[in-house]
């Protein structure tokens, strides 16, 4: 597959060489490069609002640096809410706070030879992310690649408002997701339904 992804990267590229000194969802501080990216292109914004601003904060003081590429995916492994448990994950944690059970997760998917997750968001939900394993590099958009790590990547925005319509569907720290909450009742979620612009 040949996704399109989005992501907030505040750096000349929106991509990891090196390991990162801090952990998330799907690594731990210093251990492991791993990739993190949207597929929809309100995820990245839901990001970094939930992360840097909070429910009570205005979105307009954060400022956004969004990238774009095309990622060529050979059968990523996907965990959802309905196949999480075999993982040993419940669907709460799956988006949880706690990135503990997370980076078991992509411990063990990444020792299974994969290269690649398609998880859940925990910021937006009813969309999901793409987490590539390992180092990549950007790659002129236009520009065949000549190697699996270098990526066709444009870079988008340069100090932009966060879209107004994307904060009433954030999934704020310590709240209940969505998404998660409807499976648990029913078995299924509503995919993200994308909101009217509301800044003109």
């Amino acid at each position: 597959m040949r996704p399109t992804v989005f992501r907030h990267a505040s750096y000349d590229s929106p991509w990891w060489a090196f390991p990162s000194s801090r952990a998330g969802r799907f690594h731990r501080a210093r251990s492991d490069t791993v990739q993190y990216l949207s597929l929809h292109p309100l995820g990245p914004a839901a990001e970094i609002l939930r992360h840097h601003l909070g429910p009570q904060g205005n979105p307009d003081d954060i400022m956004l640096n969004l990238w774009t590429a095309v990622v060529d995916v050979d059968d990523p492994t996907r965990v959802d809410f309905d196949d999480c448990a075999r993982y040993g994950l419940m669907p709460d944690e799956l988006v949880g706070d706690d990135y503990t059970p997370t980076q078991a997760l992509a411990e063990v998917v990444r020792d299974s030879g994969s290269t690649a997750m398609i998880v859940p968001s925990a910021a937006l939900p009813g969309t999901h992310n793409l987490i590539l394993f390992g180092v990549r590099v950007l790659n002129p958009f236009l520009s065949e690649p000549l190697t699996p790590e270098e990526i066709p990547t444009g870079h988008l925005t340069d100090a932009a408002r966060a879209p107004a319509e994307v904060a009433p569907h954030v999934r704020w720290f310590d709240t209940p997701h969505k998404a998660a909450e409807q499976w648990k009742t029913t078995g299924d979620y509503e995919l993200f339904d994308d909101p009217n612009a509301t800044r003109w």
